[in-house]
Protein backbone atom coordinates (compact mmCIF):
# COMPACT_ATOMS: atom_id res chain seq x y z
CA UNK A 1 0.00 0.00 0.00
CA UNK A 2 1.06 3.44 -0.94
CA UNK A 3 2.25 5.82 1.91
CA UNK A 4 0.15 8.77 1.01
CA UNK A 5 -2.84 5.88 1.22
CA UNK A 6 -1.84 4.74 4.61
CA UNK A 7 -1.31 8.16 5.55
CA UNK A 8 -4.71 9.08 4.24
CA UNK A 9 -6.66 6.53 6.08
CA UNK A 10 -4.46 6.87 9.06
CA UNK A 11 -5.76 10.63 9.21
CA UNK A 12 -9.48 9.32 7.90
CA UNK A 13 -9.59 6.75 11.26
CA UNK A 14 -8.05 9.56 13.72
CA UNK A 15 -11.00 11.99 13.44
CA UNK A 16 -13.24 9.14 12.91
CA UNK A 17 -11.66 8.24 16.26
CA UNK A 18 -12.20 11.70 17.79
CA UNK A 19 -15.67 11.88 16.65
CA UNK A 20 -16.62 8.70 18.21
CA UNK A 21 -14.51 9.09 21.21
CA UNK A 22 -16.37 12.28 21.92
CA UNK A 23 -19.79 10.66 21.30
CA UNK A 24 -19.04 8.06 23.75
CA UNK A 25 -17.48 10.17 26.40
CA UNK A 26 -20.60 12.27 26.25
CA UNK A 27 -22.85 9.10 26.50
CA UNK A 28 -20.85 8.08 29.13
CA UNK A 29 -20.89 10.85 31.19
CA UNK A 30 -25.13 11.22 30.72
CA UNK A 31 -25.46 7.80 32.25
CA UNK A 32 -22.67 8.44 35.07
CA UNK A 33 -24.74 11.60 35.62
CA UNK A 34 -28.24 9.98 36.04
CA UNK A 35 -26.40 7.36 38.24
CA UNK A 36 -24.91 9.56 40.69
CA UNK A 37 -25.21 13.23 41.45
CA UNK A 38 -21.25 13.80 42.51
CA UNK A 39 -19.36 15.71 39.80
CA UNK A 40 -17.06 13.28 37.84
CA UNK A 41 -13.45 12.75 39.80
CA UNK A 42 -10.76 13.92 36.38
CA UNK A 43 -11.30 15.45 33.22
CA UNK A 44 -10.99 12.44 30.35
CA UNK A 45 -8.08 14.76 28.59
CA UNK A 46 -5.34 14.75 31.53
CA UNK A 47 -2.05 13.55 30.26
CA UNK A 48 -0.70 10.37 30.46
CA UNK A 49 1.98 8.58 28.65
CA UNK A 50 0.94 5.63 27.41
CA UNK A 51 3.12 2.51 26.80
CA UNK A 52 3.51 1.15 22.60
CA UNK A 53 1.06 -2.12 24.44
CA UNK A 54 -1.48 0.21 24.88
CA UNK A 55 -1.24 2.36 21.95
CA UNK A 56 -0.91 -0.73 19.65
CA UNK A 57 -4.47 -1.58 21.12
CA UNK A 58 -5.71 1.69 20.84
CA UNK A 59 -4.74 1.78 16.74
CA UNK A 60 -6.77 -1.87 16.76
CA UNK A 61 -9.73 -0.42 18.00
CA UNK A 62 -9.41 3.15 16.38
CA UNK A 63 -9.57 0.58 12.65
CA UNK A 64 -11.98 -1.19 14.10
CA UNK A 65 -14.39 2.15 14.88
CA UNK A 66 -13.77 3.20 11.80
CA UNK A 67 -14.79 0.43 9.88
CA UNK A 68 -17.83 0.11 11.88
CA UNK A 69 -18.46 3.83 11.41
CA UNK A 70 -18.64 3.45 7.87
CA UNK A 71 -20.77 0.39 7.76
CA UNK A 72 -23.04 2.04 10.09
CA UNK A 73 -22.67 5.42 7.24
CA UNK A 74 -23.28 3.61 4.45
CA UNK A 75 -26.85 2.28 5.57
CA UNK A 76 -28.07 5.91 6.27
CA UNK A 77 -30.17 6.62 2.94
CA UNK A 78 -30.60 10.40 4.29
CA UNK A 79 -34.33 10.14 4.87
CA UNK A 80 -34.63 8.26 7.95
CA UNK A 81 -36.87 9.40 10.42
CA UNK A 82 -35.23 11.16 13.98
CA UNK A 83 -36.22 8.16 15.54
CA UNK A 84 -34.66 5.80 12.82
CA UNK A 85 -31.44 8.22 13.15
CA UNK A 86 -31.08 7.77 16.96
CA UNK A 87 -31.84 3.26 16.30
CA UNK A 88 -28.92 3.92 14.15
CA UNK A 89 -26.37 5.56 15.89
CA UNK A 90 -27.24 4.01 19.14
CA UNK A 91 -26.69 0.13 17.40
CA UNK A 92 -23.42 1.79 16.37
CA UNK A 93 -22.26 2.93 19.50
CA UNK A 94 -22.76 -0.43 20.98
CA UNK A 95 -20.83 -2.26 17.77
CA UNK A 96 -17.96 0.58 18.34
CA UNK A 97 -17.76 0.26 22.83
CA UNK A 98 -17.77 -3.79 21.84
CA UNK A 99 -14.85 -3.21 19.39
CA UNK A 100 -13.14 -1.27 21.62
CA UNK A 101 -13.45 -3.73 25.10
CA UNK A 102 -12.30 -6.62 22.40
CA UNK A 103 -8.59 -5.15 22.39
CA UNK A 104 -8.83 -4.97 26.22
CA UNK A 105 -8.96 -1.46 26.15
CA UNK A 106 -11.42 0.71 28.66
CA UNK A 107 -13.67 2.93 26.27
CA UNK A 108 -12.65 5.88 28.49
CA UNK A 109 -8.53 5.20 27.99
CA UNK A 110 -9.85 4.78 24.26
CA UNK A 111 -11.54 8.21 24.69
CA UNK A 112 -8.80 9.58 26.65
CA UNK A 113 -5.94 8.84 23.70
CA UNK A 114 -8.55 9.93 20.72
CA UNK A 115 -8.72 13.34 22.29
CA UNK A 116 -4.82 13.75 23.42
CA UNK A 117 -4.27 12.40 19.99
CA UNK A 118 -5.52 15.68 18.37
CA UNK A 119 -3.42 18.32 20.67
CA UNK A 120 -0.20 16.06 21.78
CA UNK A 121 1.80 15.78 18.71
CA UNK A 122 4.37 13.37 20.20
CA UNK A 123 1.62 11.05 21.15
CA UNK A 124 0.16 11.35 17.73
CA UNK A 125 3.22 10.99 16.16
CA UNK A 126 3.76 7.46 18.19
CA UNK A 127 0.19 6.17 17.27
CA UNK A 128 0.90 6.85 13.42
CA UNK A 129 3.95 5.04 13.36
CA UNK A 130 2.38 2.24 15.45
CA UNK A 131 -0.73 2.08 12.66
CA UNK A 132 1.99 2.45 10.32
CA UNK A 133 3.77 -0.78 11.31
CA UNK A 134 0.89 -2.24 11.81
CA UNK A 135 -0.79 -1.79 8.13
CA UNK A 136 2.65 -2.80 6.97
CA UNK A 137 2.24 -6.18 8.61
CA UNK A 138 -1.23 -6.99 7.41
Amino acid sequence: MKPEIIMTKLVKSLVMSLAVACTLNFAAQAAQETKEAAPSSAPMTQSKDFDDATLEKFTVAMNAVSDVADKYQSELKGDETPEKMQQIQQAAQTEMVTEIEKTGLEVQTYTTIAQLVQTDEKLRSRVLDIAKTQNSES
